[in-house]
């Protein structure tokens, strides 16, 4: 293969891992009490979530990915006497964000040479959920999970719960611990 066409395969390559990175955005993080038996837990209820009280839509977004995510898991939500009570948190914070485009650089008449660079600086929103699993007989925290992803305000409502829905099963994909993957 000469280089022309290696170049154009590996760049090829390349904006493809990047055009997948940019889909995925979403950041979770989980951590668990060792000492829990995940295979007790047979049923949730997510508590109320006050936060989101004025934002009612949020709210019930927010529900429906966790429940979602517990029920594909075997879990079953209950409405009064559950195993594991849900409670949920968020944060929406600022980010300064830069880009740098150009920047090249090369051999040319008169040596090595510089190129022209542009960078932008730009504030994005980062909105984090924080999923803690309470047992409810104990009312120790058991599980906690967060995910942290950019926040575009002009997402349609389906775009949003689709967004919420994947950020809970990628939070949820090794719960329980210890289970079989």
């Amino acid at each position: 293969m000469n280089n022309t066409k290696q170049f154009l395969a590996v760049a090829a390559a390349l904006g493809l891992v990047a055009g997948l990175m940019a889909c995925s955005t979403v950041t979770v993080s989980t951590d668990y009490d060792p000492a829990a038996n995940f295979s007790q837990y047979k049923t949730f209820t997510i508590m109320p979530l006050t936060q989101f009280e004025k934002i009612p839509l949020t709210a019930d977004r927010i529900k429906a990915a966790i429940t979602q995510a517990l029920q594909a898991k075997g879990l079953q939500s209950a409405s009064d006497t559950a195993d594991l009570q849900i409670q949920v948190f968020a944060k929406l914070s600022q980010e300064t964000q830069m880009t740098s485009t150009g920047g090249y650089g090369g051999w040319g008449y008169r040596g090595w040479g510089g190129g022209m660079s542009t960078t932008t600086v730009q504030n994005i929103n980062v909105g984090t959920l924080v999923v803690d699993l309470v047992d409810a007989k104990t009312n120790k925290p058991v599980w906690r999970g967060m995910a942290s992803d950019t926040v575009d305000q002009s997402s349609t409502g389906q775009q949003k719960q689709e967004k919420l829905n994947y950020a809970m099963n990628k939070m949820f994909a090794t719960f329980p611990p210890g289970a079989a993957k």
